[in-house]
């Protein structure tokens, strides 16, 4: 499966596509996300809060599908060929501007 990443989602993970060729035997969207954060630690402030609950703003896709409309949300069971969509936060210019800045802004101050 695919997970595509658009917009500041793009710049923080530092690519396109992250392709995930097996999961373990729990095949959701839980697993999916923490298959990602194990190989992109740096996300994990942009995807969750301090209690490890997805943000509410940031935008998540199944298929084109938004997975928080379903009764069993981020249980969802996933197939081999899914493509997951993450896009930036809707509410907040708060990633925008930080992930913009990266590491060059910060060694100027």
């Amino acid at each position: 499966m695919q997970i595509r990443f658009y917009a500041n989602m793009r710049t923080i993970v530092g690519q396109e596509i992250f392709e995930v060729a097996d999961l373990n035997e729990d095949k959701t969207l839980r697993s999916l996300l923490n298959v990602l954060i194990e190989h992109f630690p740096n996300v994990h402030p942009y995807l969750f809060n301090s209690t490890n609950n997805l943000l509410p703003d940031v935008p998540i896709f199944v298929n084109g599908r938004n997975p928080r409309l379903e009764k069993i949300g981020m249980d969802m069971p996933l197939e081999s060929d899914d493509i997951i969509s993450m896009f930036s936060p809707i509410s907040s210019g708060k990633m925008n501007v930080e992930a913009m800045r990266g590491p060059a802004f910060n060694e100027r101050r």
